[in-house]
């Protein structure tokens, strides 16, 4: 077998080797492989690392308090402008929803002004 194919079969058992999965007698032939090639104990270091980074992705990136720490802070330094509790049954009213009773009120208007208006031009009499 020459040495390039050693490499290659090296390098495709590292996973395995990791996990635990060669036979006895594979993992020998690797253990004494990497004995006494640089080449392929840089390969498995970095094999290593990068199993080692991809398992750290996996971790959540914020912890779940991260948002509500992010809007009491905004609420400290604003001086309670954000964020605030709301005491109210409601608490703030928000502007769609004025928007919308605005729109419904001229709505209702303009009905009942179209409504009280006369119906058709009648001619004055001479």
């Amino acid at each position: 077998m020459s040495a390039a194919d050693s490499h290659t079969r090296t390098v495709d058992a590292f996973s395995a080797y990791l996990e635990g999965e060669l036979p006895p007698e594979e993992k020998a032939s690797l253990e004494h492989h990497l004995a006494t090639c640089i080449q392929c104990r840089t390969s498995l270091e970095r094999f290593r690392r990068t199993l080692g980074g991809l398992g750290r992705l996996k971790r959540t990136a914020a912890p779940y308090s991260f948002l509500a720490d992010i809007q009491q802070q905004i609420n400290r330094r604003s001086r309670g402008r954000f964020f605030r509790r709301r005491w109210l049954l409601f608490g703030r009213i928000p502007f769609e929803w004025l928007s919308l009773a605005m729109i419904v009120a001229m709505l209702v208007y303009y009905i009942v002004v179209l409504q009280s208006s006369p119906t058709g031009v009648k001619p004055i009499p001479p």
